[in-house]
């Protein structure tokens, strides 16, 4: 086998993480609860360079001269597999990269699928997930579907609390702006860190919001998952708020775009909403009802794209030559 081909979807976390416990194993400080989007997709293809130790990493067509995102991940595949060759890996995101929207997640995710297929290596899933952790706190999730914990109380696993197609809701998201963000999330997370008076809050309430997230995703409770997952995402940013230098990642547009979802909210539509380390606004429906939000949304000022999704699947592998 020459060459390997991988996908896999971003997510983006209902509970989420801000703040990082280990540096070097880049072990999120907090648990987390995500939703797999299967309409984002990052596509990896990786091959041998052979006669050569070097990596090239190629990125939406461009050759990246800076490697320390995927180095840690290389190194850790590389003590496995006893791989001498260099390898060339071939990456692009169907969306917007670095703008709020976990290119970072998938992309790793792809590339740990697609060299693990490619050295068969047979890696365990906890491999899996300590080799892609490396990359991106985040990626553990996109490696699963559906529903997703990454669990980091006392044992850390990845794991699928409910299959896509059991609580099939509907993603609307909407894009505000799709400029590279100028604070990555890992250097926002240190500075918030070490510097926001609200981070250690934030941390203490990290368990309490995970256990009613699972149990309104067992009860498929909309209107309960939706309050713990606004409230999680507002409490994220006001730690990044408060944090010095201030780092503020939701813009006017985003705040105008969370405004009238309230105000579609106000007219008896079951939906919540979501902002990570971006602009752009997720919003969770119910199929019946999407037609009507899009509607509502499509042509705001304020919104640049509206994309539609649904709960996807995991990382695999979709070619080999």
């Amino acid at each position: 086998m020459s060459e390997v081909t991988a996908i896999a979807h971003p997510n983006f976390a209902l509970v989420k993480y801000w703040g990082k416990a280990d540096s070097v194993s880049n072990k999120p400080a907090m648990s987390s609860i995500s939703l797999t989007i299967d309409a984002l997709t990052s596509t990896t293809n990786i091959s041998k360079n052979q006669g050569s130790s070097e990596n090239i990493w190629i990125l939406n067509g461009e050759e990246q001269n800076d490697l320390a995102r995927i180095n840690p991940v290389l190194k850790y595949l590389n003590n496995i597999s006893r791989n001498n060759y260099g390898c060339i890996i071939k990456s692009g995101n169907n969306f917007p990269t670095s703008a709020g929207l976990a290119s970072s997640a998938s992309g790793i995710a792809s590339l740990v699928i697609a060299y693990n297929q490619l050295f068969r290596l047979d890696m365990s899933f906890d491999q899996l997930v300590e080799a892609s952790m490396l990359g991106s706190g985040s990626a553990p999730r996109s490696l699963l579907g559906g529903f997703v914990i990454l669990n980091v109380e006392n044992e850390l696993y990845s794991q699928t609390i409910l299959e896509p197609e059991d609580w099939p809701l509907s993603i609307i998201i909407c894009i505000t702006d799709d400029k590279e963000k100028i604070i990555s999330s890992r250097e926002g997370m240190e500075i918030s860190r070490k510097t926001s008076p609200f981070y250690q809050s934030w941390l203490d309430t990290n368990k309490g919001d995970i256990q009613i997230a699972k149990s309104a995703i067992a009860e498929q409770d909309i209107k309960k998952l939706g309050e713990v997952t606004e409230k999680n995402c507002y409490l994220m940013h006001q730690v990044m708020r408060t944090s010095s230098p201030q780092i503020n990642y939701m813009t006017e547009r985003t705040n105008n775009c969370i405004e009238e979802i309230k105000e579609i909210r106000k007219d008896g539509i079951e939906l919540f909403f979501t902002v990570d380390a971006g602009p752009q606004v997720k919003i969770v429906c119910k199929p019946e009802d999407k037609e009507l939000i899009k509607d509502r949304l499509i042509n705001k000022p304020y919104v640049t794209k509206l994309v539609e999704a649904n709960i996807g699947n995991g990382a695999r592998v979709i070619d080999e030559g």
